[in-house]
């Protein structure tokens, strides 16, 4: 059995790695940039390796690390070099395990273009696309016009759904693979790309397979991963619903065949799309699954544990006849990200109050400070039950149990996905959380956050509208109009919103915006607010309010009084969260046209592009490569007649 090992990764896939070292009595050495310093799994490490920056990513580094330290093995996890056949060549030259396949099996599948040959002749149903990967922006648009339209764009490195997109046709093509292929150089150090026909309308299943030195080859039976956003997985859950057995059992039969074909050794996972009764193959991951946790929640199996014996030339711990499951199993993915503005990345500290009474795989105990750096995702929820249906619902109250201060999370919106009709008889596809307006299908928090503030500060004298949540000497907020006892200007993250007050109902304030219909009530209850039927959180902080309601943070505050029904343009384009200016498409002095791109912020390697609002004048107020800050203004754009 492997002594000490390497664990090259961070976040908690590290942890989760270090407690089965520990269930088997195995020292472990842990790597460590700035950012991860404080994470908990480095308390049990025989010893922990300080990298420099972007170390993660470094393999002389990683294999220094582990040979200086005693390792007779490492684990690369998942991201990062985990599927880079150099890496694990350098580690087996270095007189090391690595906990994975063969470096020619994993170089095979990291080629998309090589993997779907092999697949093809080993029987399982593939699709066309580019024969080679290529990081030659004109080598990939002639492939492109031969391919033909839908087309995915995917980076030949890695997998994650990082630098992945769909394009419908040639218009942007050129932009878009270079920004794929950027982001998949962030992410993956490998800029080449791979373009493949798309598939509209079809389901993201997925087929656990391992195989040891002997040739054996089982399967862990299936996982269905469709609820995903921009190829980026947000939901997972195993086993894959409403799946007749005859199909399901030639997804199977794939993806063994096709693990034996490669003589592979390790755990993988075969990706199918699945239209109708036929399934495509999409990848093969050669390492352990983001959402490896619902098929241990099935099986009872530790795939980690799998992994070790494996690596270390064990056998496989159980046969085909000897592998079962029970019940089913919902990961839900934490992700630091606003639903409600874009998805945008939103990096800071996070404190958690109260954990949910499910699996929680993470790295840390309480607090954590979420960086621009990495990966978004700060934990994982797993839930189990008896049925589907229970397991849903399990997931469901495990992200409104879970308590925190600080950052906006998805918990909120996935919380709503979980309960969709749709996904309840599971009908959805890969594009289902893609077509979905979170404001429009659940409501705006930003409203929601000024009348939770709004029936904080009403009186609970219904005999009088005044408030000692008022400022000090300031009865202006209160501006008695007809039919309403009074009238509240807040603004929400500066957007501003006047919340009218009209009566009471037993406990209740009844409390609408200008936009509202009829009034809805408001409860509060010590920090707890209800409005209508959603509840928020909202505590004081400084000169004003933070309101939590459906997973998202909001800074509430009393606004002077302006006029509200202005239309005008700002003439500043602002970051919408701190990351990299990693590209200007105009220089000062510029005519730009309304919607026109002007660059480019990446934060958590994802990209958002920044547009221009109006017709103007451009000037430049940040370099290319500069690092900004939520709200930094990047560009101005004024009229042609004002313009210097």
């Amino acid at each position: 059995m492997i002594s000490t090992l390497l664990i090259a990764n961070r976040g908690e896939i590290a942890a989760r790695i270090a407690r089965t070292c520990a269930d088997l009595g195995i020292d472990y050495v842990t790597v460590s940039v700035e950012e991860d310093r404080d994470l908990t799994y480095h308390a049990g490490a025989k010893a922990t390796v300080r990298l420099p920056a972007g170390g993660h990513l470094d393999a002389a580094a990683l294999v220094r690390a582990a040979t200086e330290t005693g390792c007779d093995a490492v684990h690369p996890g998942y991201g990062f070099l985990s599927e880079n056949a150099a890496f694990a060549r350098a580690v087996r030259a270095a007189g090391l395990v690595f906990v994975g396949p063969a470096s020619g099996t994993i170089e095979t599948m990291a080629d998309k273009a090589s993997a779907r040959q092999v697949m093809a002749e080993a029987g399982v149903p593939v699709l066309p696309g580019t024969k080679e990967a290529s990081d030659d922006l004109d080598t990939l648009v002639r492939a492109a016009a031969d391919i033909g339209y839908p087309l995915i764009v995917k980076p030949a490195g890695g997998g994650g759904g990082k630098g992945m997109s769909v394009l419908h046709a040639a218009d942007g093509l050129r932009e878009s693979l270079a920004s794929a292929t950027r982001t998949a150089t962030a992410a993956f150090a490998d800029g080449r790309l791979h373009l493949e026909r798309y598939v509209e309308h079809a389901r993201h299943i997925e087929v656990q397979v391992f195989g040891d030195e002997s040739g054996s080859v089982v399967h862990l039976f299936d996982r269905d991963c469709s609820l995903q956003r921009r190829h980026q997985k947000v939901i997972e859950e195993a086993p894959a619903p409403r799946i007749p057995e005859e199909l399901r059992e030639r997804m199977f039969d794939a993806a063994v065949r096709g693990a034996r074909a490669l003589h592979y050794t390790g755990a993988g996972t075969f990706e199918f799309l699945l239209v109708g009764a036929e399934f495509f193959f999409i990848e093969m991951n050669t390492r352990l699954q983001v959402e490896h946790t619902v098929t241990e929640e099935i099986t009872g199996l530790d795939l980690v544990e799998w992994q070790l014996r494996v690596a270390a030339g064990e056998p496989l711990p159980a046969t085909q006849a000897q592998i079962g499951y029970t019940g089913a199993a919902v990961q839900v993915r934490m992700y630091a990200e606003d639903p409600f503005r874009s998805f945008l990345p939103c990096p800071g500290p996070l404190e958690v109050t109260r954990w949910p009474q499910v699996r929680v795989d993470r790295a840390f105990t309480r607090k954590l400070d979420v960086t621009g750096g990495f990966d978004p995702m700060i934990a994982k929820l797993v839930a189990t039950g008896g049925t589907r249906a229970q397991a849903l619902a399990a997931a469901r109250q495990a992200c409104a149990d879970l308590r925190w201060h600080g950052i906006s999370t998805n918990l909120g919106f996935v919380a709503q996905v979980l309960a969709a009709p749709i996904v309840a008889a599971a009908e959805h596809d890969t594009a289902y959380l893609d077509r979905i307006d979170p404001v429009a299908e659940f409501g705006d928090p930003d409203r929601l956050s000024a009348l939770a503030v709004a029936a904080t500060l009403t009186a609970p004298d219904r005999s009088t509208p005044w408030s000692a949540g008022a400022p000090v000497g300031d009865r202006t907020w209160l501006d008695p109009a007809e039919h309403d006892l009074g009238t509240l200007d807040l603004t929400v993250d500066g957007r501003p919103f006047t919340v009218r007050v009209s009566g009471y109902d037993g406990e209740a304030v009844l409390v609408r915006t200008d936009t509202d219909g009829p009034s809805v009530s408001g409860i509060r209850t010590g920090d707890t607010v209800t409005v209508g039927a959603v509840t928020s959180t909202v505590r004081r902080a400084g000169e004003g309010w933070v309101s939590q309601v459906a997973g998202v943070t909001r800074d509430v505050r009393y606004a002077e009084y302006r006029s509200l029904g202005t239309t005008s343009a700002d003439p500043e384009i602002r970051s919408p969260m701190p990351g990299t200016l990693v590209r200007l498409h105009v220089e000062s002095g510029a005519e730009v046209e309304k919607g026109q791109l002007l660059g480019v912020v990446e934060a958590m390697k994802m990209e958002h592009e920044l547009t221009a609002t109006h017709t103007g004048i451009v000037t430049v107020t940040a370099l290319e490569g500069a690092v900004v800050t939520t709200a930094q203004s990047i560009f101005l754009i004024e009229d042609r007649s004002t313009a210097r």
